[in-house]
């Protein structure tokens, strides 16, 4: 699992190679309803604040990022905020979040011809 220090500096690292400024995130981010200061992005790249599964989610969003690349491959959303002891409900809601994020992940590889589903012939063909 990635330490908060670890999760900024990724962020930071996304951030700087788009080329955007923090305020320019932050504008970016208020376009999506996350009312988040320029000094609040700041302490979540520099590891001093952490970050909530809506803004994690916006500023992949924003910066292009899978979400789950800031994660070790062993180690997902839902992982990690079971670790941090968070109440069943909210860890069934970030599954679900998860699950969300996938499907698109997973439609825009279709869309974009990354690779295609996979075609299997009617089962009694396969008899």
């Amino acid at each position: 699992m990635p330490s908060i220090n670890e999760l900024g500096a990724k962020i930071r690292n996304a951030r700087e190679q788009k080329a955007f400024s923090q305020n320019e995130v932050v504008a970016k981010l208020m376009e999506k309803g996350i009312d988040m200061s320029r000094e609040t992005l700041s302490k979540i790249e520099n590891g001093n604040r952490s970050i909530s599964a809506i803004e994690l989610n916006a500023l992949c969003n924003i910066l292009g990022l899978d979400i789950n690349s800031l994660f070790s491959e062993d180690e997902d959303l839902v992982t990690l905020f079971r670790k941090r002891n968070f109440s069943e409900n909210t860890i069934n809601e970030i599954e679900k979040l998860q699950d969300m994020i996938k499907v698109f992940v997973y439609q825009k590889k279709i869309y974009n011809g990354e690779f295609k589903p996979i075609k299997r012939k009617p089962l009694w063909e396969e008899c």
